[in-house]
C-alpha cells in the first residue's frame, strides 16, 4: 500500500477519534451544565459515572493526536489539513445520531459548503 493510502488511512481514523471524543465530552457537559472555572467543573466531572467517559474521551482525543501525527508525516500538510477540516460533516452526524440533536437542512448545507470551500482549497494531487 503506498504512503499516500497509508496517510489517508491514518487521517480518517484520526477524524473519527477526534469527533468521537467532542461527542462524549459534549453529552457529559449536557449532563453537567455549563463548567465555570471556579472549580465546580472539576467536582462536576468526578463523579464515578462520568470518570469513565471522560477517560474514554480523552482516550480518543489522544489517540485521534497521535493518528494526525502519523498522517502528517505521510501527507503535504496542505492537503492533509483541508480533508481534516471534512471532520465536521461526521461531528454534525455524531450530534444527531448520539446525542439527538436536530439540524435543520440549513445547517447541513451550511457544514456542507464549509467542507467543500475548504476542499477546494486543497492543492490538486
Amino acid at each position: 500500500m503506498s504512503t499516500f493510502w497509508i496517510g489517508n488511512t491514518y487521517l480518517f481514523l484520526s477524524m473519527l477519534c477526534a469527533s468521537g471524543s467532542q461527542s462524549v465530552f459534549k453529552a457529559l457537559f449536557n449532563e453537567t451544565g455549563p463548567l465555570g472555572f471556579n472549580g465546580s467543573f472539576v467536582q462536576a466531572l468526578c463523579y464515578p459515572g462520568r470518570v469513565l467517559r471522560i477517560s474514554a474521551a480523552l482516550a480518543l482525543l489522544v489517540a485521534g493526536f497521535m493518528l494526525w501525527m502519523m498522517s502528517l508525516s505521510r501527507l503535504d500538510l496542505s492537503y492533509a489539513y483541508p480533508v481534516a477540516c471534512s471532520s465536521a460533516v461526521i461531528v454534525t452526524l455524531f450530534s444527531v445520531l448520539f446525542l439527538g440533536e436536530a439540524v435543520s437542512i440549513r445547517s447541513w448545507c451550511g457544514t456542507v459548503l464549509i467542507v467543500l470551500g475548504t476542499v477546494l482549497l486543497a492543492p490538486a494531487r
